[in-house]
């Protein structure tokens, strides 16, 4: 029995519906992290966790070309389509686990490591019966407080009402792990910041969902 199958499961599709030709998986191969020997403490290391297509990757490495972006991303579409932007605009600084991030930092399992560490618009899990898969609870972020260095930044985005209300929580009760950065409306609506426009960004907006930003700084 393959039992990390289960240690780390995520909900969700892993493949598109339609089969993507433009790029195959050996190209993909090319820009895969190689854990042992691509992260270095003295470097400014980005994790993007549940990257999607790539846009707030993309975003990060023309902003800070300096860094080293790992992104963490199940979706195999979503690995493909990043990994043709990277090849398309050559690209350096941007490296992919095609994995779950739980299983990538069991992996890494290495203190202090990231600069700052983004997730925008995980999967809500509206339902009720459904919201024990969120990926955002005081567990993890409990657990992602180890690979952060001191005042790291982390950053989140939803546009779920019921998410936003559960993550407010979860950051009153972490409080000793975190400080809220951006308390005040000019400072978290996503919409009047200099953010990435993502897929689901772009979907909350022509439904007229409010987005909410949280920038939070390890203590």
């Amino acid at each position: 029995m393959n039992t990390s199958k289960f240690k780390y499961k995520l909900f969700g599709r892993f493949k598109g519906r339609k089969k993507n030709n433009d790029f195959d998986d050996q190209n993909l191969d090319k820009y895969k992290v190689d854990i042992s020997k691509d992260l270095d403490r003295k470097n400014y290391n980005i994790l993007d966790i549940g990257s999607g297509s790539g846009e707030n990757a993309l975003y990060l490495s023309n902003a800070l070309p300096n860094s080293k972006i790992i992104t963490c991303e199940l979706f195999y579409d979503g690995n493909l389509n990043l990994s043709k932007k990277i090849f398309e605009n050559k690209i350096n600084n941007i490296l992919l686990f095609e994995g779950n991030v739980l299983q990538f930092l069991d992996e890494l399992n290495c203190k202090d490591i990231f600069d700052e560490m983004w997730i925008l618009f995980p999967d809500p899990w509206p339902k009720i019966r459904h919201q024990k898969r969120r990926l955002i609870n005081r567990i993890f972020i409990e657990k992602i407080h180890f690979f952060l260095k001191d005042s790291g930044k982390l950053m989140i985005a939803t546009d779920s009402t019921s998410y936003i209300n559960a993550i407010i929580k979860i950051i009153y009760e972490s409080r000793d792990l975190y400080l809220w950065k951006n308390q005040i409306f000019q400072q978290w609506d996503y919409k009047n910041l200099n953010l990435p426009e993502t897929k689901f960004y772009k979907k909350a907006f022509k439904s007229n969902r409010k987005s909410m930003f949280f920038c939070l700084n390890k203590i």
